[in-house]
């Protein structure tokens, strides 16, 4: 049984499933979908644009070097850390094998459907791999597919075709899928096996199964602490081959950060390690506002020449406007001179 139920120019399909009992038939359990039967995830077009856009060769990235990453150490069994304030040791299990016989992988949130099926830039041969996770007292640290034995001498953003290789979660996963199965998925069932799937994380760390009912084309696991942004990298071997695909969940790890100075005055700053990072003072009636966009700056401050903390950000309110920050600083008197903006901003990660 199915119905539908309009709202202005939404709808939500809804299917009954029934249950005989007693004679009688009785919905088991309603389902509800964005799309109608037969609805195909993506139009045949656009699915053979996301496959052709994968490549089997060409150079891959460097890590970003304000990174100081070991990922190794993330599947390191018996290591003892202390993530939540407790002295635990990371374990690896093995959840099953994934089969990609197109060689195209894409990395998503399942939940997200038919959106942002952008797939893995590099092409893997064709084969069933081992699907790991590694986990620290119940949650995921690092999820990897073992292509290979041999170990990476090399670590690479593993990019996918727009450019970027973070995978951003809403809904607390992170699947690992052959893109060529799943673009032949009508949208109900993508749907549907997400719902599923989902459940069978209530009770472990990840699950396999099968997109078109053949093979074990998918893995979906739980996403660390739950929705965020998660780099994925490629471990490759001393011969250029590609040995695992790494999805770090950023668990082990710790900000860095950097702390820069420059003279109090209005204007641009422009001083060495701002990097990307947009910083200006705007003097006005009653005071100084300090705008900044680019990056992530913790903490904004002035000093005095004796060291004297003028203004400290932290006391000060903060207004956002898309990735313009605004710190407004209300003073009548001018800042002696002498007078420093101190800056501490975000520089990368390590892993511990």
């Amino acid at each position: 049984m199915r119905s539908v139920a309009e709202h202005g120019t939404q709808h939500r399909y809804f299917e009954y499933r029934l249950v005989l009992v007693d004679g009688q038939w009785r919905i088991d359990r309603v389902l509800s979908f964005f799309d109608p039967p037969g609805a195909p995830l993506v139009d045949e077009r656009e699915a053979e644009r996301l496959l052709a856009a994968a490549q089997t060769g060409g150079p891959l990235d460097a890590i970003n070097t304000d990174l100081e990453l070991n990922i190794p150490d993330l599947f390191a069994v018996g290591r003892e850390v202390a993530p939540f304030g407790t002295p635990a040791t990371i374990s690896v299990h093995r959840i099953g094998d994934l089969s990609c016989r197109s060689g195209v992988l894409t990395v998503r949130d399942f939940g997200y459907n038919g959106f942002d099926l952008e797939p893995l830039a590099r092409r893997v041969p064709s084969g069933t791999y081992p699907v790991e996770i590694a986990m620290v007292d119940k949650t995921n640290v690092a999820l990897r597919l073992r292509l290979s034995d041999f170990p990476a001498a090399t670590w690479h953003p593993a990019q996918r075709t727009n450019g970027t290789h973070i995978v951003g979660v809403d809904y607390a996963n992170v699947a690992i899928l052959d893109l060529a199965d799943l673009v032949r998925c009508e949208a109900q069932q993508v749907e549907e096996l997400f719902v599923r799937q989902a459940d069978q994380l209530e009770t472990g760390p990840g699950t396999i199964f099968s997109l078109l009912g053949d093979v074990t084309d998918a893995a979906m696991v739980t996403s660390g602490y739950g929705d965020g942004a998660y780099p994925c990298y490629w471990g490759v071997a001393a011969d250029g081959t590609l040995v695992a695909l790494v999805v770090d969940f950023l668990v082990l790890t710790e900000d860095k950060q950097l702390t820069l100075t420059a003279p109090w005055r209005p204007g641009i700053i422009d001083v060495p390690g701002l990097g990307s990072l947009e910083v200006e003072i705007v003097e006005h009636d009653g005071g100084f506002t300090v705008h900044h966009r680019g990056g992530r700056i913790r903490r904004i401050r002035a000093l005095g020449p004796d060291d004297a903390v003028l203004m400290d950000g932290d006391r000060l309110g903060l207004t956002v406007t898309g990735n313009l920050h605004s710190q407004t600083w209300p003073t009548n008197d001018q800042p002696p001179p002498g007078t420093l903006l101190e800056l501490t901003v975000d520089h990368g990660y390590r892993h511990v």
